[in-house]
């Protein structure tokens, strides 16, 4: 039943295999389509006329944007964010500019490190950018509070 039945063509894609087997039945529904737009063109054309028209009516003359109203709306849903999430979210700031604080900090120190000679004020950043990372390394997550 699961066993594989080998193509006598080389070259046959499903997608020919598909268009083989189901060819009558798209060929019956094109027939039926092209009928039907053929007897009904002048309806069916302003059908679309009067939509583009209705949809032109209802864009500027009914439906008006009430940017105030959105702004209210939107003042209203940020004041209803519960403080948990306020100090989760404010947590989750401090992470982010912590580890882009870390990734610049590692990158300088890379680029002083890969220089043959370093000058006096390249090794006073490089002292204090290794104290600044060991710092931020010592800091305790915000998972162990």
């Amino acid at each position: 039943m699961f066993r594989k039945i080998p193509s006598k063509v080389r070259d046959t894609t499903v997608f020919q295999e598909f268009k083989n087997e189901f060819s009558p039945q798209v060929k019956v529904l094109e027939g039926l389509a092209r009928a039907f737009l053929d007897r009904h063109a002048k309806v069916i054309f302003s059908v679309m006329i009067l939509l583009i028209v209705a949809s032109f009516i209802l864009t500027f003359f009914v439906l008006k944007p009430t940017s105030g109203d959105q702004s209210q709306g939107n003042k209203k849903g940020l004041n209803a964010i519960p403080s948990d999430l306020g100090g989760e979210l404010s947590a989750l700031q401090e992470l982010s500019s912590r580890a882009i604080q870390m990734n610049e900090l590692k990158t300088q120190i890379e680029r002083i490190i890969s220089q043959e000679s370093i000058s006096k004020e390249d090794s006073i950043y490089l002292e204090k950018a290794i104290e600044q990372l060991q710092y931020f390394n010592n800091q305790p997550k915000e998972d162990e509070h």
